[in-house]
């Protein structure tokens, strides 16, 4: 669940938030989800190995949430 917060944030911060603010927040939301995620490991049946998956994953979806919420913006102000 936690990793919609860096998809859904970043999309969100990248539309409506200037664009080093956005970028910001999305380091944010990535570390907050990455964190949460692996301290929670535990209480789901698995290690905290899992953060050589999960570091990985929460980057990749940071990005992709940033980058559609900038693409975003760029055709609403070229509008």
């Amino acid at each position: 669940m936690f990793l919609l917060l860096p998809l859904i944030g970043g999309m969100l911060a990248g539309w409506l938030a200037p664009k080093r603010t956005a970028i910001g927040l999305q380091v944010a939301f990535a570390i907050i989800a990455a964190i949460v995620v692996t301290a929670s490991a535990p209480m789901h049946g698995s290690d905290y190995g899992i953060v050589v998956w999960v570091v990985p994953i929460t980057i990749a979806v940071s990005v992709v949430g940033l980058g559609v919420g900038l693409l975003v913006r760029r055709r609403r102000l070229a509008a």
